[in-house]
């Protein structure tokens, strides 16, 4: 079963998604994945099989950055591929999902007719294209993301970063989603 992680941080949340995903571990998956905002770009990194291979190869790349989410994924559309792998991203922005977007086939042809390009087979990638779009004629986030989620049908819940916004935007249908408040940190799940 897929899990989100996200945080923002006065530290680097590197840690906190990693441990966050040991944490959903016991739900089953195939595949993890992280993005980080650092210094207006996104950095991700994913790996097929187990949290601590994604551990290891952020750890060797020294991925940091104060606002990120993270992902384990349970195939559902696509087959267990690094490629398949959450976050997904367009442009400048990276996104997170779990649940299912029942009009993701039609959404997906809408955009291949916009000559948008698709790397994957997941339902899932159609949010970060479509919020690329939105963002290239608004450059309003927030204003974005809801456009978004006012175009997709389903159960879900779902966490996106931008390149340039210090923020994590997070919405959900039917799907759990929980927003914890720290001490110089806050966190999504």
């Amino acid at each position: 079963m897929c899990g989100i992680v996200g945080g923002v941080a006065e530290r680097c949340v590197t840690e906190i998604l990693i441990e966050g995903l040991k944490r959903l571990e016991y739900r089953g998956y195939d595949s993890a994945g992280l993005a980080l905002l650092n210094k207006e770009q996104i950095l991700r990194e994913r790996r097929v099989g187990k949290v601590a291979n994604l551990a290891e190869a952020v750890s060797e790349q020294h991925l940091t950055g104060n606002i990120g989410i993270a992902h384990t994924r349970w195939a559902t559309h696509g087959k267990p591929t690094e490629n398949n792998a959450h976050p997904h991203v367009s442009g400048n922005v990276a996104v997170v999902h779990n649940g299912i977007i029942e009009n993701h086939d039609q959404i997906r042809s809408e955009l291949k007719e916009k000559n948008v390009v698709f790397e994957t087979s997941t339902d899932t990638e159609v949010i970060p294209h479509l919020l690329s779009i939105s963002m290239k004629k608004t450059n309003h986030f927030f204003d974005s993301c809801v456009s978004v989620v006012k175009k997709i049908e389903g159960a879900y819940a779902f966490a996106a970063i931008h390149s340039l916004k210090e923020e994590i935007f997070v919405a959900r249908k039917t799907s759990p989603l929980v927003l914890g408040l720290g001490d110089g940190y806050n966190i999504v799940g």
